[in-house]
Parts: structure tokens; C-alpha cells; sequence
């Protein structure tokens, strides 16, 4: 039979659940990407992650996330997380691109799906989780990548490409690192303090506006301007620099996981193509990374996971068709790690190596 699910372990993760076992208590944090929809092959995960395996740990647990990684965190931080997941399931598969698709319109029903999922009293359970420290990722943009006209914030996109593609700590130029946290320090604060990282308290009335800059996409949705409690400035998706994460983060007694829809991991928004950037060595020490196997991603409709060029590119009917395949299909892999969790030599068996 085909398997579906795929496991990768750091040297730390896996010693640690050789010698303990896999646990909720284990978990130290919680990692989410940036990608768009992609996220749906992994609703089942998240839902049986969140909703019923992670609620039986005794300890805190760190959540940081980027773009819809960070949405997913803040689903994860409520106190009834299968229930937000489903709702913002439904939210999600609302969106109509038939709508319009500029970047105003995308704002606006991005907003629209927030205000649904996250009423006021929902926004204050989750920042307010004294079990959850949530760490939603954004970036504050400097010089051209900051202007309102489109064709300087190309520019400096454009500037900022070119000197990331010489070195990653260039995008220091054009972007600080902000960090919004429910808790009073960032998780492993003192572990990822680069890219002149701005650290903000989270609170429920800046939920919204801290999930839209780290989900505004450049050209896609429009920024978030002067954020209050924050430095002035326009606020953008944490992805430009955390798109996947390049941090050594380490926990000293615990694994870091990471429910992904790729088996590699990509540092910033303009390192997808470049697979020599790919994420190796220490980064990867304590993290223990759960994502689809290659057949099963064949096995799906087009032979792919949902990508944003799904809203252009297709209709609405045969997106959200595909959508809920996927989504369906998504099962398997919480299935086959329910399974693996009853049999620790299985589990052990199935954990591959990190690069």
C-alpha cells in the first residue's frame, strides 16, 4: 500500500523520541510555512495536531508561523482548535476569485474571512492562552520596498532579489524581521534576534492586522500601514525573509515540529528556485518535519498540492472542486500517523534522516 506520509528528523529529534518516545510532551514549538493554499494538504494533520494530539501536553508550546503559516498558528493557539480549524476550513472555501481579483478586493474578503473566524472574543482566548505562545512573522519595509507606488516598490523588490541572491543577510537593507508574540518574549528570543528584528506584544485587537501583514503578499494584498504599538511603516509578508524558516533554533530538551507540505525547506521568499539555498546542517537538529510523500501528491487531482496560481488559473467551480479532494484526501496522512503513534519500533522504522 501506498504511504502517504513522510517523516524527517534532526539528529536531536530523533534520539529524543528514541529515547522517550513520540509525545505531546516532547513539543517544545510548532513551525508553519509560508505557500498559500497549500496548507490544505495538510487540514487533516493540523486539525488531529491541534485539535487532539497537542492539547495533551502539560507544558507550554511556542507557535510561529509566516503568511498562512502564521494563520495556521493562530488556529493552533485557541483554546478549541478543531473547531477554528474547521471554521476557517469554511472561510477559506469561501473566497470567490469571480469576486475580483485585485489586490483591494483580495483585502478586503481576506478581512471579511478574519472577521468571521476571529470574533473579538475568540481574538482574546487565543493571545490570552497561557499554554500558547503564539509568533505570528511579518516584515517592515525600508526605502523603495516601503513606497505606495507600484513601480518603486518594484524597484526595490527588485534590488532586494538581487542583493539576496549574493547574500541572505542583504535583505537586511530593505526588510526588519517583526515578530508579533502573545507571550512577553518571542520564543528562543535570543536565538533569531537577526534582520534587526522588531519584536511587538500581541494583543486581540492587533490579531487582524498582524495576520494581514504576514500574509500580504506584494502586489497581491495590500499592505498593512502604521500598525498600532508598532514602528510606523508598511508591514508585509513574513515570508520574504521566513519563508520556511533558516533558524537554528534549539530547545535543549524537546523537538521543534514542523507539519509541512514539502520535504526540504526553502530560507526566503526569492530562494524558491534555488535549491542550493535549501535548508541543511543544525537547522534542522530538533525539528522533527511530517509532510506528504511524493505518491501521494501524484495520487491527487493535476498530480500537485493546491498552489495560489490555483485562483487565476482555474474557475471557481474547479478550484474548490480540487480544494476538497485535496482536502479529503488530506486523511491519510493524519491516519497513518495515528497508526505509527501506537507503535513506537514502526514509528522509528518510518523517521528518515535530515539533509
Amino acid at each position: 500500500m501506498m504511504s502517504a506520509l513522510r517523516i524527517i528528523a534532526g539528529k536531536n529529534a530523533k534520539q529524543r523520541i528514541e529515547d522517550r518516545g513520540l509525545t505531546p510532551d516532547l513539543v517544545r514549538a510548532v513551525v508553519g510555512a509560508s505557500g498559500g493554499p497549500k496548507w490544505l494538504v495538510l487540514q487533516a494533520l493540523d486539525r488531529f495536531l491541534f485539535g487532539a494530539w497537542l492539547p495533551m501536553a502539560s507544558q507550554k508550546i511556542d507557535l510561529v508561523g509566516s503568511s498562512i503559516g502564521a494563520w495556521r498558528m493562530a488556529l493552533a493557539a485557541h483554546p478549541e482548535p478543531s473547531r477554528k480549524v474547521d471554521e476557517f476550513i469554511d472561510g477559506y472555501l469561501s473566497y470567490r476569485s469571480s469576486n475580483g481579483v485585485t489586490a483591494a478586493e483580495i483585502t478586503r474578503q481576506s478581512y471579511e474571512i478574519l472577521d468571521t473566524v476571529f470574533p473579538d472574543d475568540d481574538k482574546a482566548a487565543l493571545t490570552n492562552n497561557p499554554q500558547r505562545n503564539l509568533n505570528i512573522v511579518a516584515v517592515r519595509c525600508k526605502g523603495l520596498t516601503a513606497s505606495r507606488i507600484k513601480l518603486f516598490e518594484f524597484i526595490g523588490l527588485l534590488s532586494s532579489a538581487v542583493f539576496n541572491a549574493v547574500d541572505r543577510k542583504g535583505l537586511g537593507l530593505f526588510f526588519d524581521r517583526v515578530v508579533f508574540h502573545s507571550h512577553e518574549q518571542p520564543m528562543l528570543s535570543e536565538q533569531w534576534q537577526d534582520y534587526n528584528r522588531v519584536d511587538i506584544k500581541l494583543g486581540g485587537a492587533l490579531l487582524p492586522q498582524a495576520l494581514m501583514a504576514s500574509g500580504s503578499v506584494p502586489f497581491v494584498i495590500d499592505p498593512v500601514v502604521n500598525i498600532p504599538g508598532a514602528p510606523e511603516g508598511v508591514y508585509r509578508d513574513g515570508g520574504v525573509i521566513d519563508y520556511h524558516f533558516d533558524v537554528s533554533w534549539k530547545t535543549g530538551d524537546g523537538i521543534i515540529l514542523y507539519p509541512h507540505f514539502y520535504p526540504h525547506l526553502i530560507p526566503g521568499w526569492f530562494d524558491k528556485r534555488r535549491v542550493s539555498r535549501r535548508v541543511r546542517g543544525d537547522v534542522w537538529d530538533d525539528m522533527l518535519l511530517l509532510c506528504p510523500t511524493d505518491d501521494f501528491v501524484a495520487s491527487l487531482p493535476y498530480q500537485q498540492i493546491p498552489e495560489r496560481s490555483n485562483f487565476t488559473e482555474m474557475p471557481d467551480a474547479e478550484r474548490l472542486t480540487y480544494w476538497k479532494t485535496v482536502i479529503s484526501e488530506s486523511r491519510r496522512l493524519e491516519e497513518e500517523l495515528g497508526n505509527l503513534l501506537q507503535s513506537h519500533d514502526k514509528l522509528m522504522d518510518c523517521i528518515e534522516a535530515a539533509p
